[in-house]
């Protein structure tokens, strides 16, 4: 067995060094089932791994080392963190299942940009410029095309 540089210090001391300890034996695994689940239920808050770990009384350094012996956590974690967007959807739908205006032209607006967007988009290489539809009307065809030749360069 080679010595560790401590027990040849203490050997020179004359102190007795238990070389055959395994000083990671006794280390709990603090992170059990209840623990777990404590975790998983800040982390559906979207909250970042700090303040989880800061709320289940824990270290994060814990929770990496925990990662790092269970790869599959870090996965669901990122999964669980997307919670809050999954339940805003779910809202989204079922304003729209119940006939909102609103929230139906909202959710084509977004999801259907070429049929049902408000917005029109000129892309120049140097900078984009976006406006709505109705600032736009007022402008005569002369107008729009002096601000294309402005804009294009």
């Amino acid at each position: 067995m080679i010595e560790t540089e401590l027990a040849v210090k203490a050997r020179r001391k004359n102190k007795k060094v238990h070389t055959n300890i395994n000083w990671t034996a006794w280390r709990p695994n603090i992170i059990d089932e209840k623990l777990l689940a404590k975790l998983e239920e800040w982390f559906m808050l979207s909250l970042t791994d700090d303040e989880c770990c800061l709320y289940v009384g824990i270290n994060p350094s814990t929770l990496y080392r925990y990662i790092e012996k269970n790869p599959d956590f870090s996965k669901r974690k990122e999964l669980l963190k997307r919670t809050p967007n999954i339940q805003a959807k779910q809202n989204w739908v079922n304003e729209i299942k119940q006939g909102t205006y609103a929230s139906s032209k909202e959710w084509l607006e977004r999801k259907s940009k070429d049929e049902f967007s408000m917005k029109s988009e000129t892309k120049n290489d140097n900078f984009n410029v976006e406006a709505d539809a109705e600032d736009v009307q007022w402008m005569t065809m002369v107008e729009m095309d002096e601000l294309r030749k402005k804009l294009m360069g």
